[in-house]
């Protein structure tokens, strides 16, 4: 992001960059800076409302191509397009309660089942694919945390010894971090993990976001505002409340905020969780999924 000393400067240069560099850069990054302007300049950005998913989902994701993936109180796996359009469902009631969606790699889907402890792939269609069962391949229960490994393996934070640890499909451990009941700063509460192909992120509770390299070393912990939901894009940490969105720079400590329940372009003032894909703005809320474009 990009931040200057004075208000005037930094209009100057951001508007400078958009319009300059505005086709050559992603279209995040181009909502970003948006952003900036308008809230700035006390204006009200452009969204279309292209399409909304009804239901009150217990969690929701995307992935890169804008695609939505939600999880119904009844544990149906659905997923739509980018303009709200179901593409195709699915149900294994006797796995129990599901409880995470990992879409980072589009062509493979990952479920936790959390009643189970298992994790089950699907191809990018909700076909079965296979499963590990985390008990009987690493002696692990009670896992709250899992996700997807930048080589296709998958993280998970061990409760029994506080460490962050990785694994391949087979259940065959890879690394692991130390132990964490210290060093971290914070009460182990895991929520989410998350694998960006550089640094691996476990949110432990409201506000705080633990950082790892790609070995599991600890690294640091970063605190926040109380948030629900995070991604990254570029090593910047782009998270939300329930009623504002935040980009954060780990590298420069600089914070950027944008009051997206002031604007008059959604139905609703309290979000549940917001995404960014591409294009598209992304938020839930109790009854349904609004998806902007931009």
């Amino acid at each position: 992001m990009i931040t200057l000393a004075t208000k005037s400067q930094k209009h100057k240069r951001i508007t400078k960059c958009f319009v300059k560099h505005g086709a050559f850069v992603p279209s995040w990054q181009k909502f970003l800076i948006l952003l900036i302007l308008f809230c700035s300049f006390s204006l009200t950005p452009e969204f279309s409302l292209e399409g909304e998913i009804k239901g009150q989902f217990k969690f929701f994701t995307t992935d890169k191509l804008g695609n939505v993936f939600v999880l119904t109180q009844k544990n149906d796996i659905q997923k739509f397009d980018k303009k709200g359009k179901k593409l195709t469902e699915a149900n294994f009631k006797v796995m129990g309660d599901a409880t995470m969606i990992d879409a980072g790699n589009p062509l493979e889907i990952y479920v936790f089942y959390k009643d189970q402890n298992k994790l089950v792939y699907f191809d990018n269609m909700l076909n079965y694919r296979g499963e590990t069962d985390l008990y009987k391949t690493l002696g692990v229960n009670n896992i709250q945390a899992v996700c997807r490994s930048y080589d296709n393996g998958f993280w998970f934070f061990d409760p029994d010894n506080f460490k962050l640890k990785k694994a391949d499909k087979l259940g065959s451990l890879q690394s692991e971090s130390i132990n964490l009941a210290n060093i971290a700063d914070t009460i182990l509460t895991p929520q989410m993990l998350l694998d960006d192909g550089k640094f691996v992120y476990l949110k432990t509770n409201n506000d705080r976001l633990l950082v790892f390299d790609i070995l599991g070393n600890y690294i640091k912990t970063i605190p926040l505002e109380k948030f629900t939901s995070f991604q990254v894009r570029e090593e910047k940490i782009v998270y939300s409340t329930s009623k504002d969105l935040f980009v954060y720079n780990p590298s420069t400590f600089e914070k950027d905020s944008y009051k997206l329940s002031l604007s008059q372009n959604f139905s609703t003032s309290n979000f549940l969780s917001i995404r960014l894909e591409n294009d598209r703005l992304y938020l839930q809320d109790s009854v349904k999924i609004g998806i902007y474009s931009f």
